[in-house]
């Protein structure tokens, strides 16, 4: 009987302490949960002022000055497509000279959100992305480097290699590109004189870039061009060169 009494009262504060601990968790968690709450909403709060604040920045600095002139920035465009040129030698094989005559090359703005443009005190509109082709024509196959170079590090985001035998093209495409674009100053516009340049294969592979071109010669308001439309007639001219030489013997 006393033994029962005894295991009765111990059994009750079991029950109620483990109410008691069960109570304690449930307000602990209700406490951490605030305080996480407010310590996500002030992470929240810094990381949406760190961002705004970086914006501000970026906008601070792209109008900021001195800036480098027109001319240093072409300068630094002509080195860098020169040594685009010598990463293309390496990438296709070719740094004995197996092609005819020079590489011929044209590009224009990467297309990229984060390409920005800027108005040049020339009057010329230049950009900080790049994407260039470089061509070369042997023979029998036409090989081709195309990249994403960025002006502002110097150094090419990405590059694709390819080579194919003239008789696989099945079409050159040229069509005009109507693109918006972002200035250094926050603001957008409607720019002319994007053109797209393409060549299919019966493989259903594409050689593709786009480029710029002038209206007129000071280019006043347009693009700064990236070689010339010179590359097009040329791969062109060689296209119905060997049409015309080869085609009858490969039927």
């Amino acid at each position: 009987m006393m033994i029962g009494g005894v295991l009765f009262v111990i059994a009750l504060l079991i029950l109620i302490c483990g109410g008691a601990i069960i109570l304690l968790s449930i307000f602990l968690g209700i406490i951490a949960f605030i305080i996480w709450g407010n310590g996500s909403f002030e992470y929240s709060q810094k990381k949406q002022r760190y961002e705004e604040d970086l914006e501000q920045y970026k906008n601070d600095y792209a109008q900021a000055e001195p800036k480098p002139s027109d001319e240093q920035i072409d300068e630094w465009m002509d080195d860098d497509i020169a040594n685009i040129i010598e990463e293309s030698l390496i990438k296709l094989d070719l740094e004995d000279g197996d092609y005819n005559a020079n590489p011929l090359y044209i590009g224009g703005p990467a297309n990229l959100d984060k390409t920005r443009y800027a108005l040049g005190e020339d009057g010329k509109i230049r950009y900080s992305h790049l994407n260039v082709l470089i061509v070369y024509l042997t023979d029998h196959n036409i090989l081709t480097y195309e990249c994403v170079h960025t002006l502002i590090h110097g150094h090419t985001l990405s590059d694709i290699t390819q080579e194919f035998p003239y008789k696989e093209i099945t079409n050159l495409q040229i069509k005009t590109v109507n693109k918006k674009i972002s200035f250094v100053n926050g603001n957008k516009d409607f720019v002319d004189g994007i053109h797209q340049f393409a060549l299919y294969t019966s493989g259903a592979n594409v050689i593709k870039v786009t480029y710029s071109f002038s209206h007129n010669i000071d280019q006043q308001g347009e693009l700064v061009t990236i070689g010339s439309e010179e590359t097009i007639k040329a791969v062109r001219k060689k296209l119905e060169e060997y049409k015309k030489r080869y085609q009858k013997y490969e039927r």
